[in-house]
């Protein structure tokens, strides 16, 4: 899993590459805190790599949009791929999201 953060005027683009599963939220806390930091920004999630994403991948993006929301910014998800976004509709995470 790599995680690459672009800082841009009005937002952050946040680039996953690779699965997001339980093995990458743990040995990648200290750059998805990183994310989470970011928070009051207007932040856009770029899946165009990401290659998968379990329940703790799901958890990380919700605990993002909560702390987004409380700082009064935004979280935005764009280019999933087919398998992706079928666990986030599966998840009813497309309810949730700006994708």
């Amino acid at each position: 899993m790599e995680i690459k953060i672009e800082k841009h005027e009005n937002e952050v683009v946040v680039l996953l590459n690779g699965e997001l599963d339980t093995v990458a939220t743990t040995n990648m806390s200290e750059e998805l805190n990183r994310v989470t930091d970011l928070a009051s920004q207007n932040i856009i999630i770029d899946c165009k790599d990401l290659e998968y994403v379990s329940s703790s991948g799901l958890r990380f993006f919700m605990q993002l949009k909560k702390n987004s929301e409380q700082s009064g910014g935004s979280v935005t998800i764009r280019n999933l791929n087919e398998d992706v976004e079928d666990i986030f509709r599966l998840s009813g995470f497309h309810h949730i999201f700006n994708i």
